[in-house]
């Protein structure tokens, strides 16, 4: 029997609304019951480095140039489809994941881009006011043509090095971005120790890959119901699920990268909590002279065959941004925005 392997979905995003001050709220999906989408509109979100009580790290005036020279380094990344000019501005999640959209365009040419990096508008930031390295900034910024706003989280490992694009994440619709921290309020914040939030960080990053692997997890209480795991999960149950795919044995695992997660502290004593997973989406034939058919697909042209008969695994990059309540909060951890991008396929 033929397996027919079937791309992963994608993740859609609404346009933006700012509630109020310090705080973003992107509409529901056009075709949600929040009927239709509300163009954007600003309402002067202040800088967290506004009300800290000593100065922060970055400046206004530092933030815009870190911003142009950032985004200017992805549009002539982008425009090339060149990994190799990331160097020095953007790494970590960000940079493996345009790097695999390149790779992937440079397979099919009507692979979509990655959104671009925008510099400016920025609505909020969220900037620490402690000494001492590395450092971590966040900007949420949404040009003209953004339909939601894109939050860019920004480390700098030493006092001479270029702070370096980590992950640049798309709102999801319907969610909320918290307001920045209040006077007096540094970081870091401890990854491994839950201290004064509801979860340590890395526990939340860990729990959403559980939750993605293992549906029925116990992980499914830690949040609060979001369009980026149902779309994965619901995709998932319905390969599986798939008549046509009787033939093979397929998986999913979403694995978290410890090393690339990162907290800053919010208003009300929470916390953002970027994290990045790995996760492979793997179909393997059940019997002898079972197949995984590839043709028509793009993992035929990443490959460069028709057929397998031992098996694909296909990997994924997944990005995630998520709010994590203080400590002795009864809200659940929340999915604010995500981003996903196929890196590679390879035959077993």
């Amino acid at each position: 029997m033929v397996t027919a392997l079937v791309a992963m979905c994608a993740i859609g995003a609404g346009p933006l609304v700012l509630a109020a001050p310090g705080l973003a709220t992107t509409t529901p999906a056009p075709g949600s019951s929040g009927g239709t989408p509300s163009p954007a509109v600003a309402t002067g979100a202040p800088s967290a480095g506004s009300v800290a009580s000593g100065p922060p790290v970055v400046l206004d005036t530092q933030l815009t140039r870190i911003l142009r020279a950032v985004a200017t380094t992805a549009e002539e990344a982008d425009a090339a489809a060149d990994a190799g000019l990331l160097t020095g501005r953007i790494g970590g999640a960000a940079g493996e994941l345009r790097a695999g959209a390149y790779a992937l365009q440079a397979a099919d040419d009507a692979a979509a881009a990655l959104p671009p990096v925008t510099a400016a508008p920025v609505l909020l930031d969220l900037i620490p006011t402690s000494e001492g390295w590395p450092r971590s900034i966040v900007a949420l910024t949404q040009g003209e043509e953004d339909p939601v706003p894109q939050a860019l989280l920004l480390t700098q490992g030493s006092p001479r090095e270029n702070y370096l694009l980590v992950s640049a994440i798309q709102m999801l619709p319907g969610s909320t971005f918290p307001s920045p921290p209040t006077a007096g309020a540094t970081g870091p914040v401890a990854l491994d120790d839950a201290g004064a939030l509801n979860a340590a960080p890395q526990d939340a990053v860990t729990a959403i890959a559980d939750h993605l692997t293992d549906p029925d997890d116990a992980a499914v209480q830690t949040f609060e119901d979001n369009s980026f795991t149902d779309a994965i999960i619901d995709f998932q149950a319905e390969v599986v699920a798939d008549p046509g795919n009787d033939a093979a044995t397929i998986t999913f695992t979403h694995t978290a990268v410890p090393d690339r997660t990162e907290a800053l502290l919010t208003g009300d004593g929470g916390a953002m909590v970027f994290g990045y997973l790995e996760h492979t989406y793997s179909s393997v034939p059940r019997s002898s002279g079972d197949t995984i058919d590839l043709t028509g697909t793009v993992y035929q042209e990443l490959t460069g065959q028709d057929t397998s008969e031992s098996g694909i695994d296909v990997n994924y990059g997944e990005a995630v941004m998520m709010y994590v309540p203080p400590a002795g909060s009864d809200a659940t951890i929340r999915v604010v925005g995500a981003a996903q991008q196929l890196l590679s396929a390879t035959l077993r």
